[in-house]
C-alpha cells in the first residue's frame, strides 16, 4: 500500500513538473500553441476551440442536456458541436470545474492536469498488475503519460484524451480470465467514458481491442471460459456512441462533413521516427526487450500488445499504404475507411501511433521488471531511467495570458447582463481560413461567448456550414443598409459587436458613423455595441430548413424563392480596381462591383451551391494556362436585373512571374458566363508576381 502511494505521489508531482509554470497560473494562462506547435496560429485556433467545447459541455449538461449538440456558434446552423469532437467523456472533470468557477480557462487547464495524471496511473496500474514490479511500473507511466506527444497534448487534448485506454486493457484482461459482475461493469462504465472522449479516439480504442482480441480470447479459454462476456460488456459500453453519433451522421448528410477526409501521410521511415521521437529509442528499445525477455508474462500477453504496435503502426501510415509494398493491395487504413462507418473522415491518421506508444511503454515495464528480477541494484536503475523520461522534454512551458478579465472583455459582460440572450454578430468575420487575423479573431470570440452564452453568428472549426460563408459575406458589406437588410431577414439578429481596431481601414471608415437602422447601445474601449431594433428573422426558419434537407440541385430555390435552374441569360458587368503586381504566395481579396445586366435575377441567397452565381479569380501563365483558382465570392444576393453589388474575391498569389489575371462571373455547375453563348462578365488584367522583399503596391 505504501509503495502504491509513493507512486502515485511520484507521478503527481511529475504532472506538476512536466507543466510547470502553467500550475501556478491556472485561471489565466494557457500553454502558448504559437510557440509550443509548428501549426501556429491554427493550433491557437484549436485551442480555443477546446476551451470553448469544455466549457459548452458543462454549460449545456446543466442548462439543456438534451440540446447539447446545439452550440451557441455558427447560428442558426444545427448540430454545431458535432462540427469537431464533443469530448463528453471529460465532462466529469471539466463540468464541476466550470460551472464552479465559469472560467473557460481554469477548465481546460484543471481537466488536462487531471487527464495526464489519470493517464500516468492507469498505466502505472496495468504494468503493476501484468509484472508486480512497482519501479517498472512507474517507468512505463512516465514513458507513456510524459512522451512528447503527451506534451504536445497541452494543447490537443482531443488527441491526447486517452487516459483509461490502460484500464480497458486491464479491465478486459482481468474480466476474460474471471469475469465476475463488478470487474463486467467496471470495464462496461470505463469504456463507455473513453469512448465519450472523442470520436477520434473511439476509432483509436477500437483498434486498440481489435488487436488485443486474440490475446484477450486466448487468455478466456486458459481459465476455460468463452470470453463472450467480455466481448458483450465492450459492445455494451459501446452503446454510448448511438445517441453522440446521430448528430454526426446529420452533419455529414448536410454536406458539413467529409466523406473522406484523411491527409497522406508520411511513410514507413517516417512514421517510426515520429514513435522514436515520441518515445525514445531506449524505450523502445526496452520494449522489444521486453516482448521477448519477459519470460514471466504470458506469451499471448506480449504478442497481443506486438499486434496492437504493429496494428498502430499500419493505421498511422494512412490510406496510401499497401497491404504489400509493390502490390495494389489496399492497406488497413484504406481497409477500414470502407468498412467501418464514419473512418474515412478522420483527417490524420498519424494520431493512431498512440497505439505503439502504449504497448510499447507497457512492454518496456515489462523488460524493466524482468531485468529487475532479483537485483535490487536494477530496480534503482530503472527509477533512475523513468526520472530521466519525465526530465527528457522538461523545459519551462511557453504560457500565454487568456484576456478573459477586465476591460478585454466588458462588452460580453454587458451582453450577459443585458442581451436578453438575442443572437450576436462580431465584426471583423473571417472570409477565408487565409485572413489569419481575423481567424483568431473569431477563436477570441468563441472564447468569449462562454462569458454570456448569447447565440453567435461567428465561429471556428475545421468544418464549418455552409450558412457561415452566405452570413459572413453579407457581414463583410455592414453597415451598407441593404446588406443589413438581408442579414436581419436570415437571422434574429439582436446585436453587432464591432471591434474598429481590427478592421481593415476601408471598413473601419464606413463603420465610423454606424450605420441606418443601428442603434450604439454601449462603448467599452475600442469596442462599440450596435443594438438592432426591429424584428428580425423571417427567413430563419427557411433557412434552418435548408441547412437540414437534402440539395435537390437545380430544382431547388433561393432562400427568397429565385429558382438556381441553368440561366438563359448570362450577361454581367464588372468593375474592379485590379492592382498591376502582387506578393507571391500571399493571400489576397479584390473588390469587385457586379452589376446584373441580364433578363432574369441571379440566384445568390442560399447555402446551397448548385446553381448559384459567384465570382472567382484564376491566373494564366503567359502560355495561356490557368495555373492557380481563388475561392469562389459569394454575390450572397438575389441580384435582380440592374442592381448592383460589390463582391469580395479571394485568391492566393501565383508563385513569382508574369500572369493575366481574370475574375468572372460563374454559376455553379453551369459554368463561367464568359465561356457561355452570348454571356460576358469577366475582368482581365496583366498582374507581375513579385518575390517577398521586393516594393511592391501591397507592401506599400
Amino acid at each position: 500500500m505504501r509503495e502504491r502511494a509513493w507512486g502515485a505521489l511520484v507521478l503527481a508531482a511529475a504532472v506538476g513538473w512536466s507543466a510547470w509554470p502553467l500550475p501556478a497560473a491556472l485561471a489565466t494562462h494557457v500553454v502558448d500553441p504559437q510557440r509550443l506547435s509548428p501549426g501556429g496560429p491554427w493550433a491557437r485556433l484549436d485551442l480555443d476551440l477546446l476551451l470553448w467545447i469544455l466549457s459548452w459541455d458543462a454549460h449545456a449538461l446543466a442548462a439543456a442536456p438534451f440540446a447539447i449538440f446545439q452550440g451557441n456558434l455558427f447560428y442558426p446552423a444545427p448540430d454545431v458541436l458535432a462540427f469537431s469532437e464533443h469530448l463528453l467523456g471529460l465532462a466529469p472533470v471539466a463540468a464541476p470545474v466550470f460551472l464552479a468557477s465559469g472560467n473557460a480557462v481554469l477548465t481546460y487547464n484543471a481537466t488536462i492536469l487531471v487527464t495526464v495524471l489519470v493517464t500516468a496511473l492507469a498505466t502505472r496500474a496495468l504494468v503493476r498488475r501484468w509484472t508486480g514490479d512497482g519501479a517498472a511500473a512507474v517507468l512505463a507511466a512516465a514513458a507513456f503519460a510524459f512522451s512528447p506527444m503527451h506534451v504536445y497534448g497541452w494543447i490537443r487534448l482531443h488527441a491526447t484524451a486517452v487516459h483509461f485506454f490502460p484500464l480497458v486493457l486491464l479491465l478486459a484482461w482481468r474480466a476474460a480470465g474471471e469475469p465476475r459482475p463488478r470487474t463486467l461493469a467496471l470495464l462496461a462504465l470505463v469504456t463507455a467514458l473513453q469512448l465519450l472522449a472523442g470520436m477520434y479516439v473511439s476509432y483509436e480504442l477500437f483498434a486498440l481491442v481489435a488487436a488485443m482480441a486474440p490475446a484477450l480470447w486466448w487468455e478466456a479459454r486458459r481459465h476455460g471460459r468463452s470470453g463472450l462476456a467480455v466481448a458483450a460488456t465492450l459492445a455494451a459500453g459501446a452503446l454510448v456512441l448511438v445517441p453522440v453519433g446521430i448528430p454526426y451522421l446529420r452533419a455529414r448528410a448536410a454536406g458539413v462533413l467529409p466523406e473522406y477526409g484523411a491527409v497522406p501521410a508520411e511513410g514507413l521511415g517516417a512514421t517510426v521516427a515520429h514513435l522514436g521521437d515520441a518515445l525514445g529509442w531506449p524505450v523502445i528499445a526496452l520494449g522489444l526487450f521486453g516482448a521477448l525477455g519477459a519470460r514471466r508474462v504470458p506469451w499471448h500477453l506480449r504478442a497481443g500488445l506486438c499486434l496492437v504496435a504493429a496494428v498502430g503502426l499500419a493505421l498511422a501510415l494512412g490510406p496510401a499504404a499497401r497491404l504489400l509494398p509493390g502490390t495494389g493491395l489496399p492497406g488497413l487504413y484504406a481497409l477500414a475507411a470502407r468498412a467501418v462507418p464514419g473512418f474515412a473522415a478522420m483527417r490524420a491518421p498519424i494520431r493512431f501511433i498512440v497505439l505503439p506508444l502504449l504497448s510499447l511503454a507497457v512492454l518496456a515495464g515489462m523488460g524493466a521488471a524482468a531485468l529487475g528480477e532479483g537485483r535490487r541494484w536494477v530496480r534503482v536503475l530503472v527509477l533512475a531511467a523513468a526520472m530521466a523520461v519525465i526530465h527528457a522534454d522538461a523545459r519551462p512551458v511557453p504560457i500565454v495570458r487568456l484576456p478573459l478579465h477586465g476591460e478585454a472583455v466588458a462588452a460580453y459582460r454587458w451582453l450577459a447582463e443585458h442581451g436578453e440572450h438575442r443572437p450576436v454578430l462580431e465584426l471583423p468575420a473571417f472570409l477565408s481560413p487565409m485572413d489569419l487575423d481575423q481567424l483568431l479573431a473569431s477563436g477570441r470570440y468563441m472564447v468569449a461567448s462562454t462569458l454570456h452564452w448569447s447565440p453567435l453568428v461567428n465561429g471556428y472549426t475545421g468544418h464549418p456550414p455552409p450558412s457561415y460563408t452566405l452570413l459572413a459575406t453579407l457581414a463583410r458589406r455592414l453597415p451598407d443598409p441593404a446588406a443589413l437588410d438581408d442579414l436581419c431577414a436570415l437571422v434574429a439578429l439582436g446585436w453587432i459587436v464591432v471591434h474598429p481596431a481590427a478592421l481593415p481601414p476601408a471598413e473601419r471608415a464606413a463603420w465610423d458613423g454606424g450605420g441606418p437602422g443601428l442603434a450604439r447601445a454601449a462603448a467599452f474601449g475600442d469596442d462599440v455595441v450596435y443594438r438592432i431594433d426591429r424584428r428580425c428573422g423571417a427567413l430563419e426558419p427557411a433557412l434552418r430548413r435548408e441547412l437540414a434537407e437534402p440539395d435537390p440541385g437545380f430544382a431547388g430555390r433561393t432562400l427568397r424563392g429565385v429558382s438556381r435552374a441553368p440561366l438563359a441569360d448570362f450577361r454581367g458587368e464588372l468593375r474592379a480596381d485590379l492592382p498591376d503586381a502582387v506578393v507571391a504566395g500571399l493571400h489576397g481579396w479584390f473588390a469587385v462591383t457586379v452589376t446584373n445586366t441580364g433578363s432574369a435575377p441571379w440566384p445568390g441567397l442560399t447555402t446551397r451551391a448548385r446553381g448559384r452565381v459567384a465570382l472567382q479569380a484564376r491566373w494564366r501563365d503567359t502560355a495561356g494556362a490557368v495555373v492557380l483558382e481563388g475561392e469562389p465570392g459569394l454575390v450572397a444576393r438575389d441580384l435582380a436585373p440592374g442592381e448592383s453589388v460589390e463582391v469580395p474575391v479571394g485568391s492566393m498569389m501565383p508563385r513569382p512571374g508574369s500572369y493575366t489575371l481574370e475574375i468572372g462571373l460563374l454559376q455553379d455547375g453551369v459554368g463561367w458566363f464568359a465561356e457561355q453563348p452570348g454571356g460576358a462578365g469577366l475582368a482581365a488584367a496583366t498582374v507581375r508576381a513579385r518575390p517577398w522583399g521586393e516594393a511592391s503596391p501591397l507592401q506599400r
